[in-house]
């Protein structure tokens, strides 16, 4: 039974985004990539104001050759050639690349249009050879567009094309990437800032793809790139940590999924709006994945987050001791407002910070939720919270 897969194809995507980064990377601020152009990557003003490179990619997994009849070669060939013919790009400023994780050998057509010991007029008697010779009705197209240029004009594409072969595989231009990231931060958080920017990238690919914003019509720019690098590389700084859920979503199964939390039970123990809820499990989803995020990285370790969180219960009782130690416990309307005022100080007013950059305030608020989410809660905003619900806890253990 034949089985069908569509990894190589999927592997190939990838490898084209990844390779467009480590290309923009190495890029000036001026340069701008485009995926999926006029080729699998078009680079402009890379070398110069005017230059363009475009370049096709080959990705194998196993290990192959590129000899004169090659589909990789000539599916590639009949790009440029029928590029050439419609006048699509100017040669004379125009690097046309081939990258292929193939092997050359030496004496072939694609030896000869190497970086080094180039030899147009050879590459290309081997080429119309092997388009003349071969019977391989599949490549039929592609010899026909070669052919059809006229000799000057096929020497002078020729000219441009640059066979760089044993390129780096999916998983050597990661390595790549974070050879060229290493000098922005410490060895040990590489590779976790190497995700942040290849996730970043691998957003701004699939919105410059969709082309729904004129900003990515002509392509993503090596300044936008580098500033979020940078700025990513500031966050791994001793004093911050990289922010990953600021705008993560919340939906209504969420939503649903937390209405019998404890914490949301202490909100709704001071009548907290359900906007204010809503909220709510918004900081504490934030937050805990955040948390989870940098823990797994390595980023923190559980005994600091356990050190900010001993703070933010210390602010908190000295707040709740201030505005609850001497609130009626029988004027009902007296605890919530109390209550309410401790969440809005925890919410809105206490400054505490993991560290001193991490400006995100929905780490605090999440991790005050979370406190109040333990059992039992190590932070309440109701001044009888835990009176009541110790009762409740008494009462259906002497429920028959």
């Amino acid at each position: 039974m034949t089985t069908f897969s569509a990894a190589p194809q999927a592997l190939g995507y990838l490898y084209q985004a990844r390779v467009a980064l480590l290309m923009l990377l190495q890029a000036p601020d001026e340069a701008h990539i485009k995926v999926e152009a006029l080729d699998d990557i078009e680079l402009k003003k890379a070398l110069s104001a005017n230059s363009l490179a475009l370049v096709q990619l080959k990705h194998h997994t196993s290990p192959t050759a590129l000899p004169d009849a090659s589909p990789d070669l000539w599916k590639s060939l009949r790009v440029w050639a029928e590029q050439s013919a419609s006048h699509a790009f100017v040669i004379s400023d125009t690097r046309i690349m081939l990258l292929t994780t193939a092997k050359v050998s030496t004496g072939s057509a694609a030896s000869f249009l190497a970086e080094t010991n180039r030899d147009i007029e050879e590459a290309d008697s081997l080429l119309m050879l092997a388009a003349t010779a071969s019977n391989n009705k599949s490549l039929e197209a592609c010899f026909t567009a070669f052919r059809a240029l006229p000799d000057a004009q096929r020497k002078a594409l020729l000219s441009k094309v640059y066979i760089i072969p044993e390129q780096a595989n999916i998983a050597g231009t990661r390595k790549r990437i974070e050879q060229i990231l290493r000098l922005a931060v410490r060895a040990q958080h590489v590779s976790a800032f190497a995700d942040r920017v290849e996730g970043w990238w691998n957003d701004k690919v699939v919105l410059h793809l969709l082309a729904k914003d004129p900003a990515f019509q002509d392509g993503i720019s090596g300044f936008e790139l580098h500033e979020h690098t940078a700025a990513v590389a500031e966050s791994f700084h001793m004093e911050s940590l990289p922010i990953d859920f600021l705008n993560a979503p919340v939906n209504d199964d969420d939503i649903d999924a937390h209405g019998g939390r404890q914490y949301v039970k202490q909100l709704e123990a001071i009548k907290a709006s359900s906007k204010t809820i809503r909220k709510a499990i918004l900081d504490h989803h934030r937050a805990y994945n955040q948390r989870h995020r940098w823990l797994k990285d390595g980023l923190i370790f559980s005994d600091e987050l356990a050190r900010y969180e001993e703070r933010l219960r210390d602010e908190w009782e000295r707040f709740f001791e201030h505005y609850c130690g001497n609130v009626d416990s029988s004027n009902s309307a007296a605890l919530i407002d109390a209550g309410k005022k401790v969440l809005r100080w925890a919410e809105l007013e206490c400054a505490l910070r993991i560290r001193p950059r991490v400006d995100a305030d929905f780490v605090r608020r999440g991790c005050f939720h979370i406190l109040a989410d333990r059992s039992p809660p190590e932070v309440h905003w109701h001044p009888n919270f835990l009176a009541e619900m110790q009762a409740t806890m008494l009462a259906a253990a002497k429920a028959p």
